[in-house]
């Protein structure tokens, strides 16, 4: 291992004890207090807790991260699946944020109760589908057609509550976390907007995103296209890795800080 791999080695590896930690965290329900602002936030559509979207939230960034992490012990780097991973990571993290960050209470419930419905949509989309599978009894046709309905009827319930027209990962929800645990760098901000766009070219199987990490052969004589190769490289998996490091980080700072009541 080079000088500089050991370095961000050291330094990822610094991590393990608040990943730990946070996954023992995942083990136990951790409703927030009485009185508390996200006891307040979670009133306004009880069937669904603004407060566990945050802490489902929390605990996959956490996966993720530990996921990553344990691949990196054993010395293997994936040029391709390690961002994926990431990605997720760092989706999931800044959904945390996105819902807790917000001082204005309403402003909260209505970022908390838009992940709420896109979860029952998603959820309808899924049991819709299922319709379409072969052989299916009546029975089981009438238990999933029971089903959509119990879904359509929540997600219209959350919308009612007032959830966000929208949920826009791309456009508010990466942007929003970004500024917010980075707001005294610009520089750093941006980066962690431009690894969520680069990581969604792993994650869509696109060729753009590895050809920025791969070393191209010249193109033998005569031909179009060159050779190149692409291996793990501990440098460009650490950043995506601290960018959601530290947005699930300020995510469970911020969870802490909601779930407490007022003295």
């Amino acid at each position: 291992m080079q000088e500089s791999d050991r370095a961000y080695f050291a330094h990822l590896q610094s991590t393990e004890v608040d990943l730990n930690r946070w996954r023992i965290r995942a083990q136990r329900i951790e409703p927030p207090e009485r009185g508390s602002e996200l006891q307040l936030d979670d009133a306004g559509f009880a069937e669904h807790p603004i407060s566990e979207m945050a802490r489902i939230s929390l605990i996959s960034a956490g996966e993720h991260l530990r996921l990553a992490w344990t691949a990196i012990k054993v010395g293997q780097l994936y040029p391709i699946a390690h961002f994926t991973t990431l990605r997720s990571a760092l989706l999931a993290a800044s959904q945390a944020v996105y819902i807790l960050g917000p001082e204005d209470s309403e402003v909260r419930r209505g970022r908390g109760l838009a992940v709420v419905a896109e979860s029952y949509k998603r959820s309808c989309q899924f049991h819709k589908d299922t319709l379409k599978y072969p052989g299916l009894t009546e029975t089981e046709r009438q238990a999933i057609k029971t089903q959509i309905a119990w879904l359509t009827e929540r997600l219209d319930q959350a919308r009612q509550a007032g959830a966000d027209n929208s949920l826009n990962i791309t456009n508010h929800v990466i942007p929003y976390a970004s500024k917010l645990v980075y707001v005294r760098d610009e520089t750093l901000e941006l980066g962690v907007n431009l690894l969520w766009r680069k990581l969604s070219g792993d994650a869509h199987s696109l060729t753009w995103a590895m050809a920025q990490r791969t070393v191209f052969l010249p193109a033998k004589t005569g031909q179009i296209l060159s050779e190149g190769s692409s291996r793990g490289d501990l440098e460009e998996v650490a950043q995506p890795f601290e960018a959601s490091y530290q947005l699930l980080k300020r995510g469970w700072s911020l969870y802490d800080q909601r779930c407490e009541a007022p003295e």
